[in-house]
C-alpha cells in the first residue's frame, strides 16, 4: 500500500518526498499504524498549503509515538527553524530519537550538532563528550581528533590502545590527519611496537592523498630505506613535491642532497636556497659548500653567506664579514644585498654614512622590483639636496648601463 508522507527536509527547506510502503510494526498497546499514517498525511497536506507551523504541530503526535520519520522531520524543523524557532536542543533530542529507532538519515545532522558543540566548548575537556558522541555515530572527523587525544593524553586520561583504534578507524576511512598520526606512532613506537613498514604504509597513503607534511617524511623513508627499499629518485620526488607546496624542512633535505652531490637543482639559485636551509639546520658541510661557491663568484652564495653572518644563528655573528659579502653580492646585482647596502650607508653602519650611495643602492633594488626598496629610496631622498639626488640617479643609471654591457 502506498502512502504519501511528509517530504524530506534538505538544504534550506522542506522537500516533498513520497515514501512507499512505510509501516511501523509495534507491540500490543502501541499507537495504531493507520492512525500514524493518517497524521503523516495530514502533515503533508498542511505542508502543501504552506502552513509550516501547523506541520510541526501535527508531527508531534507521531513523533512522540515513536515514528522515526516524524522524529527526523521534526528534528530538522527545529534544526533549521522551518515553521518553528531554531532550537538546537530540541533538534538534537528528536534526531537522537530518530537515529535510535534506526532512521539513518538522522545521523549526519546529529553529528553536525555534536561537532558544533565540541567546537563551542570552553575547554578541550568539555569538548570530549561531544567528540565521543560523534565518534560513536561514525564521524571520521571525531574519531581522528579523539584518537589523537587518547594517543597523547590530551584532555583525557591517556589510553594509547583506544587512541590507535580510533585513529585506525579514521585512517581507513581516508582521514589524512589520522593516517599521518598513525605513521608517526608506528615510526616512533608510540602506543604500538615500532614498525617501519606500517609507518611507511600510513605515510604513503597520506602523502599520495596530498597531505604536504607527510611528503618529506615519506621522502626520508625512501632515502633511508625505512619500511621500504632505498630509492633516492622517489625520495627526491617527494622532497620536491613538499618543497613546491611550502613544507617546512623540505628545502634543507634537498640541500643535504646537493651538498652530498646526490642531485642538482632545477634552476640557478635554487641550490643555494636549499643549501642555506641545510646550513641553518646544522649541516656544517653546507656552510663549506656556500663558501666554495662564493669564492667562485656565485652571487646567490655571497648573499646567503652575508645573511648567515649578519644573523649569527648558524655561524658566529660577524658584521664586518657580512658587510663584505653584502657588498660583493650587491655589486653582482642581487637586489636583496643592494637594499641591505642602502640601509647600511644611510645609517652609517659599518661604513661611513653616505646618503648618495645609499640612494644609489636603494634605487637599484627598487628597479629590480624588491619589496620595500621603493619606500627606502624615497625616505633616503628626503636627506639629499636636488644636486645630490640628481647625482645619485645618474650614478645608478650608469651602474645599470655598465652591468648591462657586462651581461
Amino acid at each position: 500500500m502506498r502512502r504519501e508522507l511528509l517530504g524530506a527536509m534538505a538544504g534550506a527547506g522542506l522537500l516533498l518526498l513520497i515514501i512507499a510502503g512505510y509501516l511501523v510494526v509495534r507491540s500490543s498497546g502501541a499507537p495504531d499504524a493507520e492512525a500514524i499514517a493518517a497524521q503523516m498525511q495530514e502533515a503533508e497536506a498542511a505542508y502543501a498549503r504552506g502552513e509550516y507551523a501547523e506541520v510541526a504541530g501535527i508531527l508531534e503526535a507521531p513523533a512522540e509515538a515513536g515514528n522515526p520519520l516524524a522524529q527526523f522531520r521534526l528534528g530538522m524543523m527545529y534544526r533549521q527553524g522551518f515553521g518553528v524557532g531554531v532550537d538546537r536542543e530540541l533538534a538534537m533530542g528528536w534526531l537522537e530519537a530518530s537515529a535510535g529507532n534506526g532512521y539513518e538519515d538522522a545521523i549526519e545532522p546529529l553529528i553536525e550538532i555534536y561537532l558544533e558543540k565540541a567546537s563551542e566548548a570552553d575547554t578541550l575537556e568539555d569538548g570530549v563528550e561531544w567528540f565521543d558522541r560523534a565518534a560513536q555515530r561514525g564521524s571520521v572527523d571525531a574519531q581522528a581528533v579523539l584518537g589523537s587525544y587518547y594517543l597523547t593524553g590530551t584532555a583525557v586520561t591517556r589510553d594509547t590502545r583506544r587512541g590507535i583504534s580510533l585513529l585506525e578507524q579514521a585512517g581507513e576511512a581516508g582521514d589524512l590527519r589520522a593516517q599521518t598520526n598513525l605513521g608517526y606512532a608506528y615510526m616512533q613506537g608510540v602506543g604500538v611496537p615500532r614498525d617501519y613498514e606500517r609507518a611507511f604504509q600510513w605515510y604513503r597513503m597520506a602523502a599520495e592523498a596530498g597531505l604536504v607534511r607527510a611528503q618529506p617524511v615519506l621522502g626520508m623513508m625512501y632515502q633511508n630505506g625505512q619500511g621500504t627499499d632505498v630509492d633516492l629518485a622517489e625520495a627526491i620526488r617527494w622532497y620536491l613535491n613538499a618543497y613546491d607546496a611550502g613544507a617546512n624542512g623540505a628545502d634543507a633535505l634537498l640541500g643535504n642532497l646537493v651538498v652530498a652531490g646526490s642531485m642538482s637543482a632545477r634552476e640557478p639559485g635554487e641550490a643555494v636556497v636549499w643549501v642555506a636551509a641545510s646550513a641553518t639546520h646544522g649541516n656544517s658541510d653546507a656552510l663549506d659548500w656556500l663558501e666554495n661557491q662564493a669564492d667562485e663568484g656565485n652571487s646567490d652564495a655571497l648573499s646567503a653567506l652575508a645573511a648567515l653572518y649578519d644573523e649569527g644563528e648558524v655561524v658566529p655573528q660577524n658584521q664586518a664579514r657580512a658587510l663584505d659579502y653584502y657588498a660583493r653580492a650587491a655589486e653582482a646585482g642581487i637586489a636583496r644585498a643592494q637594499l641591505e647596502m642602502a640601509v647600511r650607508y644611510a645609517a652609517g653602519e659599518g661604513v661611513e654614512q653616505d646618503y648618495v650611495q645609499a640612494h644609489i643602492w636603494a634605487n637599484l633594488a627598487a628597479a629590480a622590483g624588491l619589496e620595500g626598496a621603493t619606500n627606502e629610496r624615497n625616505l633616503i631622498a628626503q636627506f639629499l639636496t636636488p644636486e645630490q639626488l640628481a647625482e645619485a640617479q645618474a650614478r645608478a643609471t650608469q651602474w645599470r648601463e655598465e652591468h648591462a654591457r657586462d651581461g
